[in-house]
């Protein structure tokens, strides 16, 4: 059976978008190629469980996500492919010092530019994920808020650091100082160019690949981090790949459903799984975490919801926000106040909610 007429068989059979068209292929294929590698950027492969990999970036000034790499019979599974091609060329070539085997999917846990940025580099794999992430990787996708907000604060971090080693006495540090400019400046210079790859192959709430006989769950188990959030899953390995969903910590909110996304980790909770492969920072075992993140997150959702109601403007708000009560396992919530991103952005989704229901 042809490829494709074998991708229309799984999209009837399981009630999945296959989304293969003219335009995805070309934007695959003619990124894929001869396009230098990224000084100083190395990936360690952290062994989970048999044939199941975390690959832990290091060595650039910039957000690169963790990738999950798990190891099939007859192929692989990549989950999130990084910051950008040239840096998802690098996870590549490293995938090729654990198998030879050919990397046959590749699964996006969000659109998040340091997670999804990377898909044109494998172009033989079919990309998979939430029909919202394939609406949030289009063609506008470098101009959504978070990545944007990223581009435009580049040039600063550049030139301070330009600044900084034209003052820096020690060659050591002022080399080290030109280079993370430099690296920044090629970053730059990379998401100028690029052309957001989508999934090929959407699911609304649930997927299973199977990998020969190993089996993988993709789940959509609400909105959270993005509206798009999916976890892998590996029952007989125990494992489940979170994306930023559940990091084990409070992270970015400027694309949040803050209240929605405590409902969702219940959800993850419900799943048998030992170790997380989180979206950033080594793997972890255990769900312990689980239940002080959501109580957080309602937390901040509360006091939010109760100082918009009050009149009080967002960025005002953001100051007298107090989650030092969490602050025993969440440090940096040790001094009043929180980041205002997060908090516009819980203002944002009350009002349209409100103007949701206006027009109902």
């Amino acid at each position: 059976m042809k490829r494709t007429s074998a991708l229309a068989c799984l999209a009837l059979t399981l009630g999945v978008t296959a989304a293969l068209t003219a335009a995805d292929r070309p934007a695959l294929d003619s990124k894929a190629t001869a396009a230098p590698l990224v000084p100083g950027l190395s990936y360690r492969f952290e062994k989970v469980a048999d044939g199941v990999f975390c690959a832990i970036a290091s060595g650039v000034p910039y957000y690169v996500a963790n990738s999950a790499v798990i190891v099939g019979d007859d192929g692989v599974l990549v989950i999130d492919t990084g910051a950008g091609p040239n840096e998802a060329r690098v996870l590549r070539d490293g995938i090729r010092t654990i198998t030879d085997r050919p990397v046959r999917y590749v699964v996006d846990t969000h659109f998040h530019f340091d997670h999804a940025l990377g898909n044109q580099a494998f172009p033989d794999a079919l990309i998979v994920g939430h029909e919202a992430t394939r609406a949030l990787l289009g063609p506008d996708a470098l101009r959504g808020r978070t990545v944007a907000a990223y581009l435009a604060g580049l040039p600063a971090q550049i030139e301070s650091a330009r600044a900084e080693a034209a003052k820096e006495a020690s060659p050591e540090k002022r080399m080290e100082l030109t280079r993370r400019a430099d690296a920044l400046r090629a970053y730059q210079e990379e998401l100028a160019a690029l052309v957001p790859v989508p999934p090929q192959l959407t699911f609304r709430d649930t997927l299973t690949l199977w990998l020969g006989s190993r089996e993988v769950q993709l789940m959509h188990l609400g909105r959270g981090h993005t509206a798009g959030d999916v976890v892998v899953f590996l029952p007989q390995q125990r494992v489940v790949c979170t994306g930023d969903l559940f990091n084990g910590y409070i992270g970015y909110m400027g694309d949040a459903y803050v209240d929605e996304w405590a409902d969702t980790l219940a959800g993850l909770a419900m799943l048998e799984f030992e170790t997380v492969i989180p979206g950033h920072g080594a793997p972890f075992k255990g769900k312990d975490a689980i239940a002080l993140v959501q109580a957080c997150l309602r937390d901040l959702w509360r006091q939010t919801e109760a100082l918009k109601r009050s009149g009080v403007a967002a960025d005002e708000a953001a100051g007298r926000i107090d989650l030092r009560a969490h602050a025993t396992r969440f440090p940096r919530l040790a001094q009043l106040g929180f980041d205002p991103v997060a908090v516009r952005r819980i203002y944002e989704v009350i009002d349209e909610r409100a103007a949701a229901a206006r027009i109902r």
